[in-house]
């Protein structure tokens, strides 16, 4: 009986902490990515730089808060647009040029981040023009 109980513990403690619903990792929210609601990965905090963001990103269905910030990502996958429960975005400190469409049907989204990029005038100019257009109660800082 007493193995039964430890093994049924060990099951159970391995399976929560394979699923994490605040992590600091990408690998680790890959693992359960419905469950998590806020994964925040610092480049600068990690001290590994990511190139590119997976296009498995939009697997966390059900992430509110996302801040991926002082990374190397020159560009945002659509798949970004499956994140419809999203609130808070980050890319600070990216190297972003610009954003896909699917960024503007994060209807949810309350506020995104997008200091220290690589935009033009041009691209930082018509970010805020589509999201005073197309969310307008999101706060944009760039």
């Amino acid at each position: 009986m007493k193995g039964i109980i430890f093994f049924l513990l060990v099951t159970v403690s391995s399976q929560i902490q394979a699923q994490c619903t605040k992590c600091t990792s990408l690998d680790d929210a890959l693992k359960s990515p419905e469950s998590v609601l806020s994964l925040k990965v610092n480049g600068t905090v990690s001290g590994i730089k990511l190139d590119s963001l997976p296009r498995s990103i939009g697997l966390l269905v059900n992430a509110e808060v996302l801040f991926i910030s002082d990374h190397n990502i020159k560009s945002i996958p659509k798949e970004i647009g499956n994140l419809k429960k999203l609130k808070e975005l980050s890319f600070a400190g990216c190297l972003l040029e610009d954003l896909p469409e699917e960024v503007y049907t994060l209807t949810n989204l309350k506020e995104i981040v997008l200091f220290d990029n690589a935009f033009s005038e041009e691209t930082i100019l018509a970010i805020k023009r589509k999201f005073k257009e197309l969310l307008p109660r999101t706060k944009v800082l760039l």
